[in-house]
């Protein structure tokens, strides 16, 4: 399971102790060559950064992007569940009584699919119990198709029903993209590289800064785990909120009760 505050302090460390390591090796190099004096080499270091914080930026973009439509797909799907609930009240029992019941389970199977997703048994069973549920909402749907209340709403009924169906592929395809993996193994490389030059830069010009060095990069180390956690979309503490589903379960469920 991922967890933030764990891959923010790993960041961090592993950055400090490149710094110290380029800091350590070129300061022990200087020593052994006998060269003495200061090198100038902020302008290599400001490159470095500034590169840094460019594809920083970039990643975390694309991040919040992902966020963003995740977080957006939940409100469609809850929107369509909600659309093609309101269309079964217009059918005739016993059509309407059944997809009552199968649209109760059926929000309560979608709204776990937010919770299982750090479980990949669990996230595999959501999605059978979906495709269980699709197929029995289907079969009633089509029955009900043939009736009188079924055939005035036929058009309107399949396209709320499809839309449903739809949503939740695309929660699907939404949950598994990511930002590449070569993007992030080379914002790592980049992170650690730039850290290396920082040290070096700092035995080159003679001062050491530890405490400002290590405050830099434990922010770089933040922005780090934000992109991971915004990324994951499984756990972590950026999810998206399941409120829409939510307001659409209680009021399906309180529309069955009141019906007994």
């Amino acid at each position: 399971m991922f967890t933030p505050a764990l891959t923010w302090i790993g960041y961090s460390v592993a950055l400090i102790l490149v710094v110290e390591a380029g800091y350590r090796g070129f300061a022990w190099y200087r020593r052994r060559r006998e060269i003495v004096g200061e090198e100038d080499t902020s302008f290599v270091l400001s490159a470095a950064l500034t590169l840094l914080a460019l594809l920083v930026a970039f990643t975390f973009g694309m991040a919040h992007s992902n966020y963003e439509l995740r977080r957006d797909l939940v409100t469609e799907e809850a929107t369509a569940i909600s659309t093609t609930h309101l269309r079964h009240q217009l059918l005739d029992d016993p059509h309407r009584a059944e997809l009552n019941a199968l649209m109760a389970d059926y929000v309560r199977v979608r709204m776990s699919f937010s919770t299982d997703r750090a479980d990949p048994a669990a996230l595999q069973e959501t999605r059978l119990q979906t495709a269980r549920l699709q197929t029995a909402i289907w079969k009633v749907t089509d029955s009900a198709l043939e009736t009188p209340s079924g055939q005035r709403v036929s058009v309107p009924l399949l396209n709320a029903t499809n839309e449903m169906f739809d949503d939740a592929e695309r929660r699907y395809a939404a949950f598994d993209a990511k930002i590449p993996e070569r993007i992030l193994q080379s914002l790592h490389a980049f992170a650690l590289g730039s850290a290396l030059l920082v040290g070096l830069s700092l035995a080159a010009s003679g001062s050491r800064h530890f405490v400002v060095t290590s405050g830099l990069f434990i922010l770089v180390g933040l922005a780090l785990s934000l992109v991971s956690d915004m990324d994951n979309g499984a756990s972590g503490r950026i999810v998206t909120s399941q409120a829409p589903m939510e307001r659409v379960a209680e009021a399906i469920e309180a529309e069955r009760r009141a019906a007994r």
